[in-house]
């Protein structure tokens, strides 16, 4: 990021230089433009690929770090591609290793496919998809067949991490196939009520999720920014 700032203001540098340097020379004007032209074109290339970012995330649990969660996100013109990868180790009454990886393609803003699947200590426990078909969204989970009768869905929970639920109610869960409601708890703070009784806290600065909090009835998992 602070490398395409730097050449940002070259370019803008070299665009004022061309202008204030143009002389009656014809010749040394059309180099001019040219110079104006491949500056332009190159920071349009330079914008394209900064629309790719990740997000490096620790996982803790009572003040240690039991994992990593990365967030990845890329722009490519009226497509959005989100994946979210995790690895956990902790120890209730006895060890457990985690591994879950989460997918999303968003297309002029409406969902088009994502996809859940998580592994516990090398088994599979979650192999979930959701898919748009015509006016509405086609479920799987665990060779089980479902139907979501919504005409689009423009935020899921993996959105959470990158742009802050503001103005928003609800939001779509891959997990578990159904809508959840958003509740405001703070600033800038929001609250998620899970099917199963437990609930996630979300708390955002400039738009970006800095720290989740895991609630569950026998644990408190907390995922922060790296």
């Amino acid at each position: 990021m602070i490398t395409i700032m730097i050449t940002a203001a070259l370019l803008f540098w070299l665009l004022q230089k061309t202008e204030t340097t143009v002389s009656g020379n014809s010749s040394f004007l059309m180099i001019s433009g040219k110079a104006k032209f491949a500056a332009l074109f190159f920071l349009i290339a330079m914008t394209f690929q900064a629309q790719e970012k990740t997000i490096n995330y620790n996982v803790l649990r009572n003040g240690t770090i039991i994992g990593q969660m990365q967030f990845y996100q890329k722009t490519n013109n009226d497509d959005v591609f989100l994946k979210i990868s995790s690895k956990v180790k902790t120890r209730l009454i006895f060890g457990i290793d985690i591994k879950t990886e989460e997918g999303s393609h968003f297309k002029n803003g409406k969902l088009i496919s994502s996809y859940v699947k998580r592994q516990v200590n090398g088994k599979e426990k979650a192999n979930k998809t959701t898919q748009l078909v015509d006016s509405s969204y086609k479920t799987l989970a665990e060779n089980k067949k479902g139907q979501i009768k919504q005409q689009y869905i423009d935020y899921n929970l993996m959105l959470l991490y990158s742009k802050e639920p503001v103005g928003e109610s609800e939001v779509y869960s891959d997990s578990f196939q159904q809508f959840l409601v958003i509740k405001k708890t703070n600033n800038h703070s929001y609250r998620i009520v899970l099917p199963d009784g437990n609930y996630n806290d979300y708390h955002f600065l400039n738009g970006v999720c800095q720290k989740v909090e895991l609630h569950h009835s026998l644990f408190t998992i907390n995922i922060q920014i790296a």
